[in-house]
C-alpha cells in the first residue's frame, strides 16, 4: 500500500477492485461496532447502510476482525493498531469505491427535495470530497457475495424441473396445488377489494367531515406485511388555511402601524436622516481623498 495522501489532495479512483480492499470490506461489512444505519442515497434514491469513520476505526481494532484475520491471513492483511495505518486502509476502500463519502441531510431539507425520509432513515447526499474525520459519514457501495448462492441455484433448478414435470405428479399433489393457488388468488382479490373500500371511505370523509378517515393507513407504506395492517384506522388532520391568512394579515398590518406614528417622530427621523446622510457624505469624501492620496 502506498502512503496516505496529504489533506486536500485528490485521490484517483481505480476501476478494478483491489483484492486487499475487497477482503477488508468483506471482513468489516457487518461488524456490530460500525453501528450502521440505513439511509437513502441522493443518486439512486435507494436504501443503503452508512456509518461514521470513528466506528470503522473501532471495528478494525475489534477482536472480531482479528479472528477473521487469523482464520484467513492469506487474504485479510494484518493492520497495526495505528491510526495512520487504518487511514491508509480506508483510503484504499475509497479508491476502490467500496465506500462513498456522504453528508446526512436534515429531515426538513430532505423533505423539501422530495425524499420520503424520517428520523430513522435520513437522506444521504453524495459528495466528491472525502474528509477523514471521526464524525465524517460514509455509505457502503459493496455487498459481500452470499456463500449460499450455489445452494440457492441448485434449489432453483430443482424447482424449475418440478414445475415442468407437473403433469406427472400424483392426483392428490395436483389437487393440493390447485387449492393453494385458488387460496392465494382469493387473498390477492381481497387485498384489492379492501384498497377500493378504503379509498371510497376516504373520499366520503373528505366531502362530509372536517377530518379524513383512513382504513389501514399503512397499507401502501414501505413496511412489513403485519405492519401494513396496523393500526386499524387513523384520522388525517387537514391543512388549515387560517394560518396562512393570519400571516398575510400580519404582513399587511405592519405598514399601517408605521403610518400611525406622531408627526414629531417623523420630523425627528427626517432630521436624523439628514445628519446621517451628511455624515455619510463627509466620510465618503474623506475616503475619496484617502484613495487619491494612496494613488499618488
Amino acid at each position: 500500500m502506498s502512503t496516505p495522501p496529504p489533506q486536500g489532495q485528490r485521490v484517483p479512483l481505480s476501476k478494478e477492485k483491489n483484492p486487499v480492499a475487497l477482503a477488508v470490506a468483506t471482513a468489516v461489512r457487518y461488524n456490530p461496532l460500525l453501528k450502521q444505519r440505513q439511509g437513502i442515497l441522493s443518486t439512486n434514491k435507494e436504501k443503503t447502510d452508512f456509518f461514521r469513520y470513528k466506528r470503522f476505526v473501532r471495528s478494525i481494532k475489534s477482536p472480531e476482525f482479528q479472528k477473521k484475520h487469523a482464520a484467513n491471513a492469506a487474504k485479510i492483511p494484518a493492520i497495526p493498531d495505528d491510526i495512520n495505518a487504518i487511514n491508509q486502509v480506508f483510503i484504499l476502500l475509497i479508491q476502490n469505491q467500496l465506500v462513498i463519502p456522504v453528508n446526512k441531510l436534515k429531515t426538513q431539507d430532505a423533505k423539501k427535495q422530495g425524499y420520503k425520509v424520517d428520523k430513522k432513515t435520513p437522506a444521504l447526499e453524495v459528495t466528491g470530497k472525502a474528509v477523514i474525520q471521526p464524525d465524517a459519514y460514509y455509505a457502503w457501495n459493496y455487498t459481500p457475495p452470499n456463500p449460499y448462492m450455489m445452494l440457492y441455484s441448485i434449489l432453483a433448478v430443482i424447482g424449475i424441473f418440478t414445475v415442468i414435470l407437473f403433469p406427472l405428479w400424483p392426483f392428490w399433489m395436483r389437487k393440493g396445488v390447485w387449492y393453494l393457488s385458488t387460496g392465494l388468488l382469493c387473498l390477492v382479490g381481497l387485498f384489492f377489494v379492501v384498497a377500493v373500500i378504503r379509498l371510497i371511505i376516504y373520499l366520503i370523509s373528505l366531502a362530509t367531515m372536517p377530518r379524513q378517515f383512513w382504513l389501514f393507513p399503512n397499507m401502501f407504506e414501505d413496511c412489513g406485511v403485519i405492519e401494513s395492517f396496523q393500526p386499524l384506522y387513523a384520522w388525517e388532520e387537514p391543512k388549515s388555511k387560517g394560518q396562512h391568512r393570519s400571516k398575510k394579515g400580519k404582513k399587511h398590518q405592519e405598514p399601517t402601524q408605521s403610518l400611525d406614528t406622531n408627526k414629531e417622530d417623523v420630523v425627528e427621523s427626517t432630521a436624523d436622516t439628514k445628519t446621517t446622510s451628511a455624515k455619510k457624505s463627509e466620510t465618503t469624501t474623506v475616503q475619496r481623498k484617502a484613495t487619491i492620496e494612496e494613488v499618488e
